[in-house]
């Protein structure tokens, strides 16, 4: 594949930053390196341009003030070159795996796929209720995926691409129904692994699947496209399934069912009664990770 340039969306990621670099940077392949830091007060800046110093292919681009995730991300895809031949788009608070990003791109060698996506894997310790939670939504998730791609975290995809809605909260689903609107299929790519981590409160992780939900359900009425995990029946077979082959987690499997329940009860009644659109979303402060040993 020729020319390939990385977006990073980064807003306060410096626990994180210098490990995510120093793995992109890794990748010889990469032709531009691009950090679009949207308000971030906590020395990201400084750390992105100290890389930048030392990385010609690196760029740092400053927006004063967050405005949203899908305005970080329209404003590098209005940067990349015409030629470019790939794209490859990661959050700034995750780190791939070695390798992670030749795999992704693999796929993409084919003509027909349009989007490949990582497997996000939680560094969330594996001890209390909210943490288990977590695990098992990811491993419920890669279980889906396998068979209906959903993709996040860490995705890559052939341009040109139209700009996202700049309102949406969830913009790899976005991205999804734009690329797959007309021609080309989804790849998930399970052996390209981003470390993460999720919610390590009941706050956040009711507020995270809140805002996650309330973007899937406008994107739906917005253009039509569900993703593969909207419909709960349409997770209940994988589900199951996964529960019959480890039971222990099964009352770890039934709070997280309540749990998404709620949270879509919750969202529905904020986005359609209420009017609201979290665009702009609160951080969730327990689901930024330490700097990472990985």
């Amino acid at each position: 594949m020729g020319s390939i340039e990385i977006g990073i969306m980064a807003h306060n990621e410096a626990p994180t930053l210098g490990a995510l670099l120093s793995r992109v940077a890794s990748y010889a392949d990469a032709s531009r390196i691009c950090i679009v830091s949207s308000g971030s007060t906590d020395g990201t800046d400084k750390i992105a341009r100290s890389w930048a110093r030392k990385d010609s292919r690196i760029q740092l681009i400053v927006e004063e003030k967050r405005r949203g995730k899908a305005r970080a991300i329209n404003r590098f895809l209005s940067s990349i070159g015409p030629q470019t031949d790939a794209v490859v788009l990661i959050s700034g608070d995750v780190v791939p795996a070695q390798g992670a990003i030749d795999r992704l791109l693999e796929p993409l060698e084919n003509s027909d796929v349009r989007m490949t996506g990582a497997r996000p894997c939680p560094i969330n310790p594996t001890q209390g209720w909210v943490n288990r939670i977590v695990h098992f939504q990811w491993t419920l998730l890669d279980h889906i995926a396998r068979h209906r791609p959903k993709l996040g975290e860490m995705i890559a995809f052939r341009p040109p691409v139209d700009p996202l809605d700049p309102d949406t909260v969830v913009d790899e689903a976005a991205l999804e129904a734009q690329l797959t609107q007309h021609k080309g299929t989804l790849a998930y790519v399970p052996e390209a692994i981003v470390h993460n981590q999720g919610p390590q409160t009941w706050g956040d992780l009711v507020a995270q699947r809140e805002r996650i939900w309330i973007g899937h359900r406008r994107l739906l009425r917005r253009t039509g496209y569900r993703v593969s995990t909207h419909r709960l029946r349409d997770m209940l077979y994988p589900a199951v399934k996964f529960l019959w082959q480890n039971p222990t987690w099964t009352a770890v499997a039934m709070v997280a069912a309540a749990i998404e329940i709620y949270s879509r009860c919750k969202g529905t009644v904020r986005h359609q009664f209420l009017g609201e659109l979290p665009t702009v979303w609160p951080i969730l402060t327990s689901a930024k990770p330490p700097a990472p040993t990985l």
